[in-house]
């Protein structure tokens, strides 16, 4: 994001009104691959593709935001992969992220991912360190700290189902695995800033919460 563009945000979440009206949109990997024509997997697995396909998509919408702009990424694999799941990629097609939990048992066992060194999330923030210096020269800079939110990975780790029903009839076991993965955000969202000082957003992005009333 440049830095007209971040400011531009900054005023925005201040609640002006500017005009013209400021536009955005987030855009990853489900969407920019294949706009870019290439591969899903190539996108994933060259840095090249990957640094060439956003900076393509600024280039084209000059006066448009990308949040959060240059998303290092490997589909919903990214962060389950840290505990321990199993991540499919087909060479077109949304990676997936299979269950590591079998049973609300498995918990109180499941292990508090190191982010600096497990799953894909040290291969995503070394994708950010080796393109910084081409994507400061682009005029952009690295804004966010970037993650899934709780919801979202618990699903994942448990199935969406299987988590959705384990919220209405054990709610104890749902909020105990929401913590840890809580837990586990904290410390990867710091370690984000600290190897980016030029951070000052966190960009949480989390589906289920639109599948959740209010007494869940």
């Amino acid at each position: 994001m440049t830095d007209k563009h971040w400011e531009q945000l900054l005023q925005v979440l201040q609640g002006e009104v500017l005009n013209p009206l400021p536009i955005a949109f987030i855009i990853d990997s489900p969407w920019l691959p294949n706009w870019y024509s290439h591969k899903i997997i190539d996108y994933f697995s060259n840095d090249r593709v990957w640094l060439e396909g956003n900076l393509n998509a600024i280039n084209s919408f000059p006066q448009a935001m990308f949040l959060p702009g240059f998303w290092s990424e490997f589909g919903m694999c990214t962060e389950p992969s840290s505990f321990g799941s199993r991540s499919m990629f087909p060479p077109n097609e949304f990676p997936h992220a299979f269950p590591v939990i079998k049973n609300p048992e498995d918990i109180d066992s499941l292990h508090m991912p190191n982010p600096a060194t497990d799953g894909l999330l040290p291969l995503m923030l070394n994708r950010l360190k080796l393109n910084q210096a081409a994507i400061e020269d682009s005029g952009h800079k690295i804004r966010f700290a970037v993650a899934r939110g709780p919801l979202n990975i618990a699903s994942y780790l448990v199935g969406t189902t299987e988590f959705m029903t384990m919220l209405l009839l054990e709610p104890d076991a749902a909020e105990k695995l929401v913590r840890k993965v809580t837990d586990f955000l904290k410390n990867w969202i710091d370690l984000q800033r600290e190897t980016f000082p030029t951070i000052d957003g966190i960009f949480l992005l989390d589906d289920i919460i639109g599948f959740m009333g209010g007494p869940e």
